[in-house]
C-alpha cells in the first residue's frame, strides 16, 4: 500500500457519504458511491476516477492481498466500523467495501457514432442500470438519455449495470430529434415489422420507452422503424429491459 502526502483531498464524513444516496447531493459533491469488491475492481480496470475507499475490519483482513489495496495511496483508505458501514450501504446485506468516485465531466457528444441506444424517461433505476451491462456487452458504447429520465448514478442503477456504467459513453438530457437525418431511428411496438426480418441499417438509434407509456409521443412521430419481438409463450410484452437487450442481441447478429 503506497502512502503518500501528495494531493490529498477531503476525506468525506460518513453523514456525506450517506448523502450520496440522493440525487442532489450527488450532484452537489458531484460524486457517487459504488459497493462490493466485483464493481470497485471495474472502476479501477476503467479508471473510474475512484476518489476514496471504505471499508470494515473484517473485510480488509480478508482482502489484503488484493491489488486495489495494494495501489491505493494509503491517504485514500479509510477503516470504518460494521455500523458506520451500514449507514453508508444501500444495500440489506453489505459487502463491507465502498468507494466514492467522482462523476467525470460529460463528453462533447459525437453525434457521428453509428450505433446509440436512447431511453426516452425510462424511471426505474434498474432497468437503466440492466439496459447499461446489456449495451456493454453487446459493444453499443453510446448511449443517450432524455430528459427526466433516472439519474445513472442512483445507487439501484450503479448495482444493476455490475460495472458497465465505466465501459460505455452515457450522455444525458440528449432531445432524440438530434438524430434526424443522420440516423435512422427504431423502435419497439407489437405491430411493427417482425424483428427476425428485420434489416438493420449501418447508422441507427434504438429507442426504448418509459416502463409504463413507452415512447413521449412527440418521439414517437419521428421514429423510422417499429419493429416487433414475437411472442412464442405467455403474456402481453416484455419489461423494458428485457425487450433493448434482446434488440441489441438481434442487431449484434446482423451486423
Amino acid at each position: 500500500m503506497r502512502t503518500s502526502n501528495k494531493n490529498k483531498m477531503h476525506i468525506l464524513t460518513i453523514k456525506e457519504i450517506e448523502s450520496l444516496k440522493k440525487r442532489k447531493y450527488r450532484k452537489n459533491y458531484n460524486k457517487y458511491l459504488i459497493e462490493g469488491k466485483r464493481i470497485i475492481q471495474s472502476a479501477t480496470d476503467w479508471n473510474g476516477e475512484i476518489q476514496f475507499v471504505f471499508c470494515t475490519d473484517s473485510f480488509f483482513e480478508k482482502n489484503i492481498d488484493w491489488e486495489v489495496f495494494q495501489n491505493i495511496d494509503r491517504s485514500r483508505l479509510k477503516i470504518i466500523s460494521e455500523q458506520e458501514f451500514k449507514k453508508i450501504s444501500s444495500t440489506t446485506t453489505p459487502a463491507g467495501i465502498a468507494a466514492v468516485c467522482h462523476i467525470k465531466k460529460q463528453k462533447k457528444v459525437n453525434f457521428n457514432k453509428n450505433k446509440w441506444v436512447y431511453l426516452d424517461n425510462i424511471r426505474d433505476p434498474g432497468n437503466l442500470g440492466t439496459i447499461f451491462r446489456s449495451a456493454a456487452w453487446f459493444g453499443i458504447n453510446n448511449i443517450a438519455l432524455s430528459p427526466n429520465s433516472s439519474d445513472p448514478y442512483n445507487p439501484k442503477t450503479i448495482r444493476s449495470s455490475m460495472g458497465a456504467h465505466f465501459a460505455i459513453n452515457i450522455h444525458y438530457d440528449i432531445k432524440l430529434e438530434k438524430f434526424i437525418g443522420t440516423h435512422q431511428l427504431i423502435s419497439a411496438s407489437v405491430k411493427g415489422e417482425d424483428l427476425s426480418t428485420f434489416i438493420f441499417p449501418k447508422k441507427l438509434v434504438l429507442v426504448f420507452g418509459n416502463e409504463a407509456h413507452g415512447i413521449s409521443s412527440k418521439n414517437q412521430r419521428i421514429i423510422d422503424d417499429f419493429v416487433s419481438i414475437n411472442s412464442f409463450g405467455y403474456g402481453e410484452s416484455l419489461n423494458v429491459a428485457s425487450a433493448a437487450t434482446v434488440f441489441m442481441y438481434a442487431m449484434s447478429l446482423k451486423n
